[in-house]
């Protein structure tokens, strides 16, 4: 690639803000320190999570999935107990190991992500100290209508036919205080990963704007990634050294109705296998069927931002705006709208 204003390596903070925007302020305002009674009740009905997990004497992140019947993790205000025979790779998961998860409940577009540090395995039982609660904006998930079956009738046997044919990933990363991160990624088949001769490239899209992935990559560019075909229980596990593109080439090949990405990444893969999970198998959340719990995202991020700690003029007024009705569901809807690519 030519190092030139076109096709460029972000290297710096400064450049990737200049590219996407700074995060809007205060960025951690939806933010709580603990599982609130709507986070308890999300994960009560949640059959499924996906996890990133990073090893700060390693320098590794790993990306797992954990899944049962709705409620196998069991939680409090303040810990996350899981079941370990319920986690796919359970030999990864050791104590002191920075944690990032993603709780799913079928039909639901929004994920709640709970992040924080394992305080102790024990050969029944995984414990999370939690550190952060938030819910995740829905645009991945709507992006690859991951709810919808895409599965094809026979197992992929390839890596190139499964990024055709993937809608869906994770991407795992971490900080330099091996504080782990999972952010989700969807698009339509064919616009979620690009496979070429020199590794694997994936678009930015716009989301809840923490670019906390993004920052990930610029400290510690090891980086893990499982995507997946809604529908079906196999997956495609990358893990490899990512760096922050401008490519006018790769970002026009990801173009989606005339939007293109404002940045890629590129992965050299170090790892690449075709696996199954048995997570999704006992979770079997295609075909997804409703709760009876109903949950609301605006009522949850409107609670959150109530029960944050952060002060400040800016929080005083955000903290005034929700609490008008109406206000925020209107914004969510808007912001889904218009600014999904």
């Amino acid at each position: 690639m030519k190092n030139s204003e076109a096709n460029h390596q972000i290297r710096s903070i400064k450049s990737l803000e200049e590219l996407v925007g700074k995060t809007p302020g205060p960025r951690d305002l939806k933010v709580i320190d603990h599982l609130d009674k709507n986070a308890l009740n999300w994960i009560s009905v949640s059959p499924c999570m996906f996890v990133s997990m990073a090893d700060y004497k390693k320098g590794e992140v790993r990306a797992s999935i954990g899944g049962g019947a709705a409620g196998f993790v069991k939680a409090d205000s303040n810990h996350l107990h899981i079941p370990l025979e319920l986690m796919d790779n359970y030999e990864h998961i050791v104590e002191g190991l920075g944690w990032g998860a993603l709780f799913l409940v079928p039909t639901l577009k929004e994920s709640l992500r709970v992040n924080g540090v394992i305080e102790s395995v024990s050969d029944q039982t995984v414990c999370v100290k939690v550190s952060e609660c938030y819910l995740h904006c829905a645009k991945a998930f709507m992006r690859s209508n991951f709810w919808q079956e895409q599965a094809p009738s026979s197992p992929v046997t390839s890596p190139e036919e499964f990024c055709n044919l993937s809608s869906f990933m994770l991407v795992a990363t971490s900080n330099q205080q091996a504080e782990a991160d999972l952010s989700p990624k969807g698009d339509p088949a064919g616009k979620l990963l690009h496979l070429r001769q020199s590794g694997i490239w994936y678009p930015d899209r716009p989301g809840n704007r923490r670019v906390d992935s993004f920052r990930n990559v610029l400290m510690q560019p090891g980086i893990e990634m499982m995507a997946l075909i809604p529908g079906s229980n196999q997956f495609l596990r990358v893990a490899g050294i990512a760096v922050l593109q401008v490519n006018d080439e790769i970002q026009n090949y990801f173009s989606v109705k005339n939007k293109v990405p404002k940045l890629v990444v590129h992965v050299e893969p170090k790892e690449v296998s075709l696996e199954t999970s048995q997570a999704l198998e006992r979770a079997k959340i295609w075909p997804a069927v409703a709760p009876e719990l109903v949950f609301k995202a605006a009522d949850i991020w409107r609670d959150h931002v109530k029960l944050s700690k952060l002060k400040g003029v800016q929080a005083k007024i955000a903290k005034t705006a929700v609490s008008v009705p109406g206000v925020l569901q209107k914004g969510l809807d808007l912001d889904y709208e218009k600014n999904l690519y």
